[in-house]
């Protein structure tokens, strides 16, 4: 009678036991979770990711459920930084982004709260306020950007809520930072938005300031200066030819271009590019027009190709806002604001004198081409270890695609060779009508032609408006 009586309580006490246990190993579930949650919500930090080009560096999101490549993108004349909070696969909860615009266009901070949150749909602007930037434990600092102005914009469809900030920068830039946050978490998007704009490190870009007074000593001069001998008050028209070889050194295009000076202190730039690559060539005429001081100016491209013609508008107006008409796409229309260091590639030689002018070794520019695109860049005069030249200088364009150019000039500052790394060495060699006719004879005929007639035609020129 013993045995079953012992039994019976063993019984009792395991079942007593495994309550305890299950019990504890809730509570366990319970803390690992919580510690999962608090892990998730602590706010780490990457380290500074550089925008060298701009002398600028910021610590974004990265971990605990934050991705992010951790690398500044070029797009659309701007370059991009971006983190993403995903808690699980196909879902998004969180953005950080930072934006460094070339060429904003320099409204109001409250314009932009207002168009901002315009876009993002059924947002109101619920606070707005200042960071000042220049206050750290460190002392003064960030000097170039004296504050940052912010909103908070709540209860859109898409996010809940959003912190944007944007911060006017030296020589027209502009850097905005924007949280979004889907979740119904505003204080942990405030704190995220606190974190990475007290990250954020600016320095004074001493390339760039250069870059800016060279571009202003070109249209304070006017673009005469540049095409008047000083023996002589008389405006001169110039034209130039080029082949394009390849690194083998076989030819395979050539380039034409003729500047003349027009009516009321204008002048235009009549240009044409082509190449061929075994059965497939490609070929742009583009037609550049110009007040002297620059300050103005429209840009015509066209590209034919099988089946029709490509064609793009480039427009600055004397508000300096510049218009980008895609007309493959009649509905895009993008307006940009280029800075003070801003110039057409179409004149890069003027560049070059004026920094021999100016005795400058370095300066940074922006390059707008005749698509509106705007690249940063850096030009470097070099000397050489022999005289291949009488000025050498090198451009490296900043805009990650790794591309740079280096030009050699003659006495007369006019650019005799250039070597152009693109996705691979081209070598674009000064040459005559005679080398373009006899490389390209039929291709060639017609263009000569069309320049002869262009060139004679001095009503077409006056008719430029």
């Amino acid at each position: 009678m013993l045995a079953p009586s012992m039994n019976g309580t063993y019984k009792t006490r395991s079942r007593w036991a495994d309550k305890i246990a299950f019990i504890g190993l809730f509570i366990v579930v319970l803390l690992i979770a919580r510690f999962i949650v608090i892990q998730r919500s602590v706010i780490v930090l990457s380290e500074p990711i550089a925008l060298n080009c701009a002398n600028l560096s910021v610590h974004i999101p990265a971990g605990n459920g934050w991705r992010s490549e951790k690398r500044w993108q070029y797009l659309q004349n701007s370059f991009n930084l971006e983190s993403f909070f995903s808690p699980g696969p196909g879902s998004i909860t969180a953005i950080v982004s930072c934006r460094y615009q070339l060429a904003a266009i320099n409204d109001a901070p409250e314009v932009l709260f207002e168009k901002k949150a315009s876009v993002i749909g059924e947002a109101k602007i619920a606070e707005t306020g200042q960071i000042n930037m220049t206050k750290s434990a460190e002392g003064l600092q960030n000097k170039g950007i004296p504050t940052i102005d912010w909103a908070h914009i709540k209860g859109s469809r898409t996010f809940s809520d959003m912190f944007f900030g944007i911060a006017q920068l030296p020589n027209g830039r502009r850097l905005d930072i924007e949280v979004y946050q889907a979740a119904d978490d505003t204080d942990m998007a405030e704190r995220i938005f606190k974190s990475v704009t007290e990250s954020l490190k600016f320095t004074d870009n001493r390339q760039l300031e250069a870059g800016s007074k060279t571009v202003e000593e070109i249209k304070s001069k006017g673009l005469d200066s540049f095409l008047t001998p000083a023996d002589n008050k008389q405006r001169q028209s110039r034209e130039s030819f080029f082949l394009i070889k390849d690194a083998a050194g076989k030819s395979i295009g050539f380039t034409v271009e003729m500047l003349r000076p027009i009516k009321q202190e204008q002048f235009a730039v009549k240009s044409y590019y082509y190449t061929i690559h075994g059965l497939r060539y490609h070929e742009e005429e583009a037609l550049f027009q110009s007040v002297n001081n620059l300050k103005e100016f429209t840009w015509e491209s066209t590209t034919p190709y099988p089946g029709g013609i490509s064609r793009t508008e480039t427009v600055l107006d004397k508000d300096g806002i510049m218009t980008v008409k895609d007309f493959d796409m009649p509905t895009e229309e993008k307006t940009y604001q280029p800075g003070p260091a801003a110039i057409p590639n179409v004149i890069g030689e003027f560049i070059l004198g004026q920094m021999i002018d100016s005795n400058e070794t370095e300066i940074m520019v922006d390059i707008i081409e005749d698509d509106g695109k705007i690249s940063p860049a850096l030009i470097s005069k070099i000397e050489a270890a022999r005289k291949e030249s009488a000025y050498i200088f090198r451009m490296e364009l900043l805009d990650g695609r790794g591309f740079s150019e280096q030009m050699y000039l003659d006495d007369q500052r006019q650019i005799s060779k250039m070597l152009l790394q693109r996705e691979n060495i081209y070598t674009f060699e000064r040459a005559g009508e005679e080398d373009i006719l006899r490389e390209f004879p039929e291709k060639g005929n017609d263009v000569l032609r069309k320049k002869n007639e262009i060139m004679e035609n001095s009503l077409l020129w006056e008719n430029i408006e």
